[in-house]
């Protein structure tokens, strides 16, 4: 039996993707592992069972970790940043397609999970635990793709149709991408807004305004925007901030009131254990 010169490990999500430095290694005799798929080996030189060159499924192949300790060469396919966004949008579409929990599921009973996931976002960016932070971004692009496998499911979008729009929109908002040197912070933010304004093209100032957002955040941008527009006198500001005041006691008397409660049912807790 030919010992082993040289793994060549595919990556998974592109199997397909010959690594560069292999290329010269298909002049030879190869072989090919059973973790390849069908459609690739189709396309490779016929496989060699004795051949000293292994090709395989990169983390598919047993063996590497003990060959490469023995001085056998390994070569991998370079990664691709956002490959594991690719990994995570195919495990959403595998748990969409079992038909369980997730399938039931509709923009409209998630949009609950989504406000939470955004708390806890922000939760976790105020305690300036990064690990933390990691973890319940990750909770809230499982949202996204939630949302985007829902459209996709009544063939209104996909997921690529939500990122080439985002795509699409940060090209046309961000003219210095074409350009070289520092950017000048003031000059994007400037050309930033009036793109923006030109693709919305609102008749009214208030158009856009996410009005599912708490009243004070709701206060605070309706006014900007009206200042902006040049209508601020049309506010009446003593009546909005002494509503705004009612508000702001009201929710942070709850506040108050639930960390008292969630402390209560902590201790509670220990005292039952």
């Amino acid at each position: 039996m030919t010992e082993i010169s040289t793994i060549v490990l595919l990556d998974p999500l592109r199997p397909h993707v010959f690594p560069l430095a292999a290329l010269s290694l298909l002049s030879g005799p190869i072989r090919i592992d059973d973790t390849v798929p069908a459609s690739v080996r189709d396309a490779l030189p016929k496989s060699t069972s004795d051949a000293a060159v292994v090709v395989t499924l990169d983390a598919g192949y047993a063996e590497v970790p003990a060959q490469a300790k023995t001085g056998v060469q390994i070569i991998r396919a370079v990664p691709v940043q956002g490959d594991r966004l690719v990994e995570a949008a195919s495990i959403m579409d595998r748990l969409w397609s079992r038909g369980g929990w997730e399938a039931t599921q509709t923009h409209e009973s998630l949009s609950v999970y989504l406000v939470e996931e955004t708390y806890e976002v922000l939760d976790a960016i105020r305690s300036g635990d990064e690990i933390d932070l990691r973890e319940e971004l990750g909770d809230l692009l499982l949202q996204v793709l939630f949302h985007s496998r829902i459209a996709q499911a009544h063939h209104v979008f996909d997921l690529d149709d939500v990122a080439a729009a985002l795509i699409e929109k940060l090209i046309h908002r961000s003219p210095h991408l074409r350009s070289l040197g520092v950017v000048d912070i003031a000059e994007q933010e400037r050309a930033w807004e009036e793109l923006k304004a030109a693709e919305k093209a609102r008749a009214s100032a208030m158009d856009g305004i996410a009005t599912s957002q708490p009243p004070i955040l709701l206060a605070a941008k309706v006014r900007a925007r009206a200042e902006k527009a040049g209508v601020s006198d049309v506010i009446d500001e003593q009546e909005l901030a002494r509503l705004v005041a009612q508000c702001t006691q009201a929710d942070a008397e709850l506040a108050g009131a639930l960390r008292a409660l969630i402390d209560e049912i902590r201790a509670r807790e220990s005292e039952s254990r």
